[in-house]
């Protein structure tokens, strides 16, 4: 039995990620370019300062977020000081950017998409957390984001998996 959509939908039923919140194909040379090119929507809507994107690579240098999967994904974020309004952006890119590992740092891992969280609410960011962990566990569902040919198409396949079975 289906009981909930997947991951964001807040409890108000309000969007956390927006169609025009996803790009794809983004070039980045390194990982905090990746990060300033998920972030540069966000910044533009003002659902988050300019201080925001500097904490976020500075927390990646400790605390990275690079995830192997069967096609690498990292999902960078920040303390809430400087979130406005929550959000997720997400990012494909062009080519891979090296990501070092989350709970690995030693490990170097080669991503490709990037989910930029800006929450403001710690139990909510664990919960999305954990929402997208359990959707990129599926390598068909990473495989059609990679291979998105729009943010139309991301949007409309993440905004309705099931996750929450």
């Amino acid at each position: 039995m289906r009981t909930a959509r997947f991951p964001f939908w807040t409890k108000n039923k309000k969007m956390l990620i927006n169609q025009k919140y996803i790009q794809i194909n983004v070039e980045a040379a390194d990982c905090f370019q990746a990060i300033e090119a998920a972030a540069s929507p966000l910044l533009r809507d003002n659902r988050i300062d300019e201080g925001y994107i500097t904490a976020a690579c500075e927390r990646e240098k400790i605390f990275p977020t690079g995830l192997p999967t069967p096609v690498g994904v990292a999902i960078p974020h920040a303390e809430p000081d400087n979130v406005l309004e929550e959000a997720v952006s997400l990012i494909t890119l062009k080519n891979p950017v090296v990501f070092h590992g989350m709970g690995a740092p030693e490990e170097c891992i080669d991503v490709s998409i990037v989910f930029l969280l800006a929450i403001k609410d710690g139990e909510k960011q664990i919960e999305t957390l954990q929402k997208i962990v359990l959707m990129i566990q599926d390598e068909m569902v990473l495989q059609k984001i990679a291979g998105a040919k729009n943010p139309e198409w991301i949007y409309n396949l993440v905004k309705d998996i099931d996750g929450l079975d």
